[in-house]
Parts: C-alpha cells; sequence; structure tokens
C-alpha cells in the first residue's frame, strides 16, 4: 500500500462532530471525486470510483447518512494486472438529480463557500473529504517532498487553494494536462498541513524518516569530512617528508637545532597524526608542550631549511 493510500485511509477514521460537517465532507467529496455524467436533457447520473475498500466505505457511509433513502449501485471491476487492485465503481442515478441540486454540482454555491471558509470546523471536514478522494503525498522515504490535490475545475481548484493559504501555506496551481493541481513542496508544510486536516499516525511516521535521513546525512557528512581532512594530512606528511629525507640525506644534522630534530623524528614516526595530534604526542611521550601554531612554526622552519640548502648546493 503506497504512502498516499495509508494517509487517506487514516482520514477515513476520523469521526466528524456534527450533521453540518458530515454535509460539508459529503459536499467536497461530490465536487472533486464524483464525476457528473448526463443521460439525458435533464438528466444526470454521478459516478465515483476507487481500488480502495475503506475509502468507498467512507463515501457510502456519508451518502447513507445524510440522505438514509438514496439508490446505488456498487460494483467491483477485476483488474487483470497482478500489481493493481480491484476498481471499486459506485453509481447513482435515480438520486443524482437531488445531488446535482442540493450540492449545487454545476454552478457552485458562493454562500455555501463563504459559510465553509468562515467556520474552521467546516473548513478542515472540506480539505480533509477533498484530499481522500483527490489528493496525494509523496512517500517520504523518496525525499522528494509534494503534496497536492488534482481537481477537474479550476474554480474548486482556486476554491480548495484559498482554504490551504488561509494557514499560511504557500500552495500554488499549475495546469496538468486536463487537471488543475494545487500543490505544496515544502517538507515541513506539507507534516503541519497533513496534521491539521487530522492525520496523526502517518505524520508521525514521515518525521520519523527524516529525523533517521537527517541523522544518516549528518554521519555521512562528518565522515565525508573526516576522510577528506585525512587525506590533506596524509598528504602535507607524504610532502612534508620529502624535506626530512633531504636533511637526513644532505644536511649535517649535528648543526640543526634539537627541538627540530625533535619535530623531524615525531613527524616520521606520525605520519598520519594531524598538527593536533602531534601536540599531544611531543607533551605525553617527550614533555615538550608546544602549540598547534608553534607546531607549525618548526615545520615551516624545517621545509625553509631544506629549500635554502637545496638552493646552495644546487648554485
Amino acid at each position: 500500500m503506497s504512502y498516499a493510500l495509508r494517509v487517506k485511509e487514516e482520514l477515513t477514521h476520523l469521526p466528524l462532530e456534527n450533521t453540518r460537517e458530515n454535509e460539508v465532507a459529503l459536499c467536497a467529496i461530490l465536487h472533486t471525486g464524483f464525476s457528473l455524467i448526463m443521460t439525458g436533457f435533464t438528466n444526470f447520473k454521478l459516478s465515483f470510483a476507487t481500488r480502495s475498500n475503506p475509502i468507498m466505505r467512507y463515501v457510502i457511509k456519508l451518502l447513507t447518512k445524510m440522505h438514509p433513502n438514496i439508490k446505488y449501485d456498487l460494483m467491483q471491476k477485476q483488474i487483470m494486472r497482478f500489481d493493481k487492485p480491484n476498481l471499486y465503481v459506485l453509481e447513482i442515478n435515480d438520486s443524482a438529480d437531488l445531488l446535482v441540486e442540493e450540492f449545487a454540482l454545476i454552478h457552485g454555491d458562493e454562500e455555501l463557500k463563504k459559510e465553509i471558509y468562515s467556520e474552521d470546523l467546516l473548513k478542515k471536514a472540506y480539505l480533509r473529504a477533498s484530499f481522500i478522494t483527490s489528493g496525494s503525498v509523496n512517500d517520504p522515504k523518496t525525499s522528494n517532498y509534494h503534496l497536492e490535490w488534482a481537481l477537474n475545475s479550476d474554480n474548486e481548484a482556486l476554491f480548495i487553494q484559498s482554504m490551504v493559504n488561509s494557514y499560511n501555506f504557500n500552495a500554488r496551481i499549475s495546469k496538468r494536462k486536463d487537471k488543475y493541481v494545487i500543490y505544496i513542496k515544502e517538507r515541513d508544510a506539507i507534516c503541519d498541513l497533513l496534521r491539521i486536516i487530522g492525520v496523526s499516525k502517518e505524520v508521525f511516521n514521515m518525521e520519523e524518516i527524516i529525523i533517521k535521513r537527517n541523522m544518516i546525512t549528518s554521519t555521512k557528512r562528518k565522515i565525508n569530512f573526516d576522510i577528506a581532512n585525512q587525506s590533506k594530512t596524509n598528504e602535507a606528511s607524504k610532502n612534508f617528508m620529502r624535506y626530512i629525507k633531504y636533511l637526513e640525506t644532505y644536511y649535517p644534522l649535528d648543526k640543526l637545532d634539537s627541538k627540530l630534530r625533535l619535530i623531524m623524528e615525531v613527524r616520521k614516526n606520525n605520519l598520519e597524526a594531524s598538527l593536533t595530534e602531534l601536540c599531544h604526542i611531543l607533551e605525553k611521550d617527550y614533555n615538550e608542550k608546544i602549540t598547534k601554531s608553534g607546531l607549525n612554526h618548526r615545520l615551516r622552519k624545517i621545509k625553509e631549511i631544506a629549500v635554502n640548502y637545496q638552493k646552495k648546493r644546487q648554485e
């Protein structure tokens, strides 16, 4: 089961508090999930399809709760593919005209929209129900964060966008083929919006996945940083050994300062050690307390002596 479907099915289990909230949820489902089909000059048929049994049960429960005498046909279509579940199709014929008029499915009802928009409980009920029928959200495991509603009507898209953005989100609309798509791509905004419409379990799962990914990314970054630093240390140590070997081969070491000879010895015996680690070794094993800056100065002095002596020999 996809992450988006788990989110939708979690929403179907949320209780609706009152009759008006039920009416608004049914209105959202009819406007965003049902297809309106003309069967004559004045007659209509309503059709809804889903591959989710819980979503279909949710739609039927709302329908029969608000219209106990409604007549509908429920069919199950087998999909001849192993990776696709069967399709459930709900059709309303005789009662379709009543629903079309009651919920203003053709021209819309601006007064109803104003009422929904003005009351937070109704606004959440509409967003929740419309997401169940036309929403989608990417699996957080992909790290490509995306939540959307895909709608047939531009007016419906603008209405839902306005409700989403009333919670200070930056939802946008784009046209995709014959659909108007409202979308959000910010990770934290997606979590917050899902939480607002009532998703809790799957938001928790999303946040847990995000935390684990951030920990892994942070660990990898630190490992790569350490490897890069070690590589730089090794390269610097390798280059510096050329000066040590040159001095040992050609320079009269008895004329070299004893402190510089000590640094040469410690560097030779600890090729992979950083400057900080060399300072600790000098203090612990040789009772030579020195700062990183002081050590760096002595290393530069050794290099300077080697370079100058080589130039002198080449003259």
